[in-house]
């Protein structure tokens, strides 16, 4: 093997004789070199438009689209991303062998789903291990959606899919009648986790709304003692059943994801919109959201994102120190009482605990636990005190997360966040990629799920280096 300056010197030689080949020729070099086409598998998860706009760079050489559909065809059967239509939806057709797909290298599997968007999409959450020098055990979390409909996702419409004939799946999955019994079968052969929004988990396990005497889906606490602990729910319990909707779903208590993306946004909101603008003056929080304010995307996320601050919103709150902006404004205009200034200490603190425990989706050591659970007391027992507000649903909740990091060392990486961010890579491909299917609202859907579908397994597809083994 060559020393790096003998391979410098031997390049360098190599050069030069290019060069006066190319002279005694007369012929450019770059007429002669042909820049490498990159295999359809890498380009799968463009649209088309991104891929004509490619196309316009003369340097840049990509496959035609009649290579890209041949490409498309032959993923449908070896990777199940093949899809149907029913009325006001669509399905992927073998969602079993699609999941395995997609989950051979996850360290977890959650079934779950959301509305948003004006459509209701069921499907699972993932990870995929991408390791770095710095961090091997790095993965990025992933939705991968089974089925979406138009519509939203109470009871009522969600049991609609469970109608004979409805979804006609094939492969691996042609032995089940509908989505819900595929995904009872990853619930029970895969210990799945179940994870989605209060209301929509609520729906599932055939339990009244979060706001009923009842309305915990793991335990059987009162809404009248929101800060104690209860025992988990048996399938004896009849504490809030709803007795006129059956469960759609069965899952024991300790596999429900305790909804950390919600108890973030909802606790957030109480503490930034409520208690800071009691403790510092509605006006100096109305001024500093001025700064951190954006245009929220319509169908993007939930209904409160109307009204209330998003994720990166509450994010920005932290890190530019919002609220020590307006104490310091509030001190500036008169004297600022100790009490005050100790009250916005404590918020302060719950904020930051809350943005860096019930997010993150690395794994979860022992003083991280403690951490937490010191910090989860905190909240509970001081929340009527400092907030000045009745304990409500999210704070019981807290709870649960703590004991469900603890039992299984993670918490965030199965969360219903990548659910939320699915509808809006979603309402880009159904709102501009296929508009012109706005005559046919299933095909539309169909096209924005097998565009989705493509983009979930293109990070299993032969890389380009190994262009010349791909078979398409």
């Amino acid at each position: 093997m060559l020393h790096p300056t003998q391979q410098w010197k031997r390049r360098k030689q190599l050069h030069t004789e290019v060069a006066a080949a190319v002279e005694r020729v007369g012929c450019p070099l770059q007429a002669i070199h042909q820049p490498s086409m990159l295999p359809p598998a890498a380009l799968v998860h463009l649209s088309t438009a991104v891929r004509e706009q490619i196309r316009t760079v003369p340097s840049l050489r990509i496959p035609c689209e009649q290579s890209m559909i041949k490409c498309k065809r032959h993923l449908a059967s070896s990777h199940a991303t093949e899809t149907g239509t029913f009325a006001g939806g669509a399905y992927v057709t073998d969602p079993l062998r699609f999941v395995s797909v997609l989950c051979a290298q996850s360290s977890f599997l959650a079934v779950g789903g959301d509305a948003g968007g004006g459509h209701t999409k069921l499907g699972v959450t993932y990870s995929i291990p991408i390791p770095t020098r710095d961090n091997p055990a790095r993965t990025t979390q992933h939705f991968a959606c089974l089925l979406v409909y138009e519509g939203g996702d109470s009871w009522l419409e969600l049991q609609d899919c469970r109608a004979e004939g409805l979804t006609p799946f094939t492969g691996d999955s042609a032995a089940f009648p509908h989505i819900w019994a595929v995904l009872q079968h990853l619930i029970d052969t895969r210990s799945a986790f179940l994870n989605g929004d209060w209301p929509f988990v609520n729906a599932v396990l055939g339990l009244m709304a979060p706001s009923a005497t009842h309305p915990c889906p793991i335990c059987i606490v009162s809404h009248k003692s929101f800060l104690s602990t209860s025992r988990h729910r048996t399938p004896a319990d009849t504490q809030s059943i709803d007795r006129t909707h059956q469960p759609l779903l069965t899952i024991p208590p300790e596999r429900i994801v305790p909804t950390p993306l919600h108890l973030f946004l909802g606790i957030s909101n109480r503490i930034i919109l409520d208690a800071f603008s009691e403790l510092l003056g509605r006006e100096r929080v109305e001024m500093a959201l001025k700064g951190i304010s954006t245009v929220h995307s319509a169908g993007c996320s939930g209904a409160a994102d109307l009204h209330d601050l998003n994720g990166p919103e509450i994010s920005k709150w932290i890190k530019k120190q919002c609220s020590a902006s307006g104490l310091a404004a509030a001190a500036a205009s008169s004297s600022v009482a100790a009490a005050t200034t100790a009250s916005h200490s404590i918020l302060s603190r719950w904020l930051q605990q809350l943005h860096s425990c019930l997010l993150h989706s690395r794994d979860w050591s022992s003083d991280e636990i403690e951490a937490w659970r010191a910090a989860v007391d905190d909240i509970q027992q001081h929340w009527s005190a400092e907030a000045h507000s009745k304990p409500f649903p999210k704070l019981h909740m807290l709870r649960h997360s703590l004991e469900f990091a603890e039992r299984h060392r993670f918490l965030g990486r199965a969360s219903e966040a990548q659910i939320e961010s699915f509808h809006a890579s979603f309402n880009a491909l159904f709102h501009k990629q296929h508009r012109n299917q706005g005559g046919n609202t299933a095909e539309r859907l169909r096209c924005c799920l097998a565009d989705a579908s493509l983009r979930a397994v293109q990070p299993f597809l032969a890389s380009p280096s190994s262009a010349s083994s791909t078979p398409f």
